[in-house]
């Protein structure tokens, strides 16, 4: 009977979600590797998305989950957004302008919820 407790008490205590400040460097990497809309070039420069979308898939390894559930769709959205426009660079259902804007609003909304 004090196994068991011991082992639950061992793991049930523990909390896989990293903390603010283990995550949130995780995170500015992941946005920090997409480039100004204004470097793409017209037409964009295929290389660099090539070379984003290796570094977006890299970085987005280890951040879900986020510190909190409420922003874990959001990560993965906001992920899901800029592999999408630079895998297909440029995007075919939208344009560049338009993910970056979809991104930004997604920032947005995780910067608040870190920060309430």
């Amino acid at each position: 009977m004090a196994a068991a407790l011991i082992l639950c008490v061992a793991s049930c205590g523990s909390d896989p979600r990293p903390t603010n400040a283990e995550w949130v460097p995780k995170w500015e990497n992941m946005v920090w590797v997409v480039p100004d809309e204004s470097a793409l070039g017209t037409p964009p420069d295929g290389q660099m998305c090539q070379d984003t979308l290796s570094a977006l898939r890299v970085q987005s390894e280890g951040l879900i989950p986020t510190p909190t559930s409420t922003i874990d769709d959001l990560v993965a959205n906001w992920t899901a957004i800029a592999e999408a426009a630079f895998f297909e660079c440029p995007p075919e259902t939208s344009s560049f302008a338009e993910a970056y804007d979809e991104m930004a609003t997604i920032e947005e909304s995780i910067d608040t919820s870190l920060s309430g």
